[in-house]
């Protein structure tokens, strides 16, 4: 009896250790790992699949609770970009680079705006609204961010049979707004014709469109982007 109470307390112990380090996984549906975070860090509700360890008290639903959600996350209310690490922004994604519909050249170039690549690491464009700055104009404030994506739904809100894949990109050109309606959000607030605050067109010769789109079959896709730290999150070099 003496000794499975020491096992117990031992277990107990163990469990009460078992917190999330800065930035994250803390739930999601089919996550099994911690779901409480370490001092100074909360639990932050992204989507049904990732919830996400982030500076702050936090409050709301408990992890436990976010694991088993059925809401959809296409349909979660978005914040606004300016919000930093955290904020859960409605996004569409789009992709570009050699061999795509429109001609494009390889995207995984110094010439993007940012005047950098990935090499290895996944990289992608973002709509002006966040970027910062127009064409022409260079590097935007953007530029060096990373974002955790998350697919949800096709463009007419179909659920895609990757629903809940997830990869970190580096943000290292401008989806520009003139004549690109899918880029053209009014402001950090706007919204394109699919509800989306923010588009990433992801760049098809870092290998971002294939990791995110996987083998969905569409290359227009609805979800959700998480701004996260770069050093802790995103596995890559990038190459001036």
């Amino acid at each position: 009896m003496f000794t499975k109470s020491i096992i117990l307390v031992a277990a107990a112990a163990t469990s009460a250790l078992a917190q999330g380090a800065a930035y994250a996984q803390c739930g999601g549906i089919g996550f099994k790992g911690p779901t409480t975070c370490v001092s100074g860090y909360h639990c932050q509700y992204n989507s049904p699949y990732y919830s996400q360890c982030i500076p702050g008290t936090g409050s709301g639903s408990s992890p436990t609770t976010l694991k088993t959600s059925t809401t959809s996350a296409a349909s979660a209310a978005p914040t606004s970009p300016a919000s930093g690490n955290g904020g859960v922004l409605k996004a569409s994604f789009t992709e570009y680079g050699a061999g795509d519909s429109f001609g494009s050249p390889n995207c995984n170039t110094d010439t993007a705006a940012c005047g950098f690549y990935t090499s290895p690491g996944y990289s992608a464009a973002i709509s002006q609204n966040v970027f910062g700055v127009g064409p022409g104009a260079g590097a935007g404030p953007a530029c060096n961010t990373c974002y955790r994506l998350t697919i949800e739904t096709d463009s007419s809100g179909n659920r895609v049979s990757n629903a809940g894949n997830s990869i970190v990109v580096k943000i290292n050109n401008l989806c520009p707004a003139n004549g690109n309606p899918l880029c053209a959000q009014n402001g950090l607030s706007g919204t394109n014709q699919y509800g989306a605050n923010v588009n990433f067109d992801t760049c098809k010769d870092s290998g971002a469109s294939a990791a995110l789109f996987g083998n969905s079959g569409v290359g227009l896709g609805i979800g959700t982007a998480v701004q996260v730290d770069c050093n802790s999150q995103y596995t890559g070099t990038t190459i001036h």
